[in-house]
């Protein structure tokens, strides 16, 4: 399954509205909507047989492309949070399943070709929400509840941190063009994955582990300033390792206390809650 992840986006913790995204210095208004829209529900699954789902923005554009995706996927994407932050899931068959195509004008891919990759997601993200609203008659709400969350907090010894002294790389430079480097973003190497920081607060790092571990991190470090790391990592906790695995890349919370000096801890706090009041199966089209 191929997804376009908020983790290293914003903070899946909050509610990523169109009004925010990303930087309390320069706030950036979402308001693009899709120009056209099909939207199916796919009846011919066979469950036994199995099924592909897949699901993407054409970098760069307003064209999206989505095949059997359920309503949890569709909502989680949308809004930028854990399916465990949602509450109120319709409880249709299983698997009731879309297939979803739909872009903007020409206009609207100029723009959003145009933008740095927080907005062009918040974009991405605002599009979807506004498809729901219209399409699915979804209707919500945010609540702030008592839940499970981890707090992030300084392990045994000095943070492995630097601020601000690792400059881009060439491949990195030549890679992102006239764009911004992004303050953090993931990378595939073939045998785990790297999250690479430039100038990355740790708010930006807790919106990321938020992503990584299903619910909200909480940052109680007290690091104020902005740095450059590299986690490389594979997989999310130890304890899921197999007894007998020999891999020598670490799982995310073995790498952040060797790597980073940073571990998390099983808390509770204040989760903000994504609330459907209403929501329907769309007409076919």
């Amino acid at each position: 399954m191929s997804l376009l992840t908020p983790s290293c986006l914003g903070q899946a913790g909050a509610p990523p509205s169109s009004t925010s995204p990303l930087s309390a210095n320069a706030p950036y208004t979402a308001t693009m909507t899709f120009d056209v829209a099909s939207v199916r529900e796919n009846k011919d699954v066979d469950r036994e047989a199995g099924f592909t789902m897949s699901g993407q923005f054409v970098p760069h554009t307003t064209h999206l492309r989505i095949e059997n995706w359920d309503i949890e996927n569709l909502v989680s994407y949308a809004y930028g949070v854990d399916s465990n932050q949602v509450v109120g899931f319709p409880k249709w068959p299983r698997p009731t399943l879309f297939v979803i195509e739909a872009k903007g004008d020409p206009g609207a891919d100029a723009k959003i070709a145009a933008l740095n990759k927080e907005q062009e997601h918040a974009e991405q993200q605002h599009m979807l929400q506004a498809l729901l609203e219209e399409r699915f008659q979804l209707k919500t709400h945010w609540e702030t509840k008592e839940g499970d969350v981890y707090n992030l907090v300084l392990a045994k010894g000095k943070p492995k941190l630097l601020a601000g002294l690792i400059p881009p790389s060439k491949d990195e430079v030549t890679s992102f063009g006239d764009r911004p480097i992004p303050s953090l973003y993931q990378k595939n190497d073939g045998q785990g994955y790297d999250f690479i920081a430039h100038r990355c607060s740790m708010a930006d790092l807790v919106g990321m582990l938020t992503g990584q571990f299903g619910r909200p991190v909480v940052d109680k470090t007290g690091l104020t300033d902005k740095y450059d790391f590299v986690i490389k990592y594979k997989g999310r906790w130890d304890r899921d390792r197999p007894a007998d695995d020999l891999d020598p890349m670490p799982p995310m919370d073995r790498a952040l206390q060797e790597q980073l000096g940073l571990k998390v801890e099983a808390a509770k706090g204040p989760v903000k809650m994504l609330i459907i009041d209403h929501i329907d199966k769309p007409p076919q089209n």
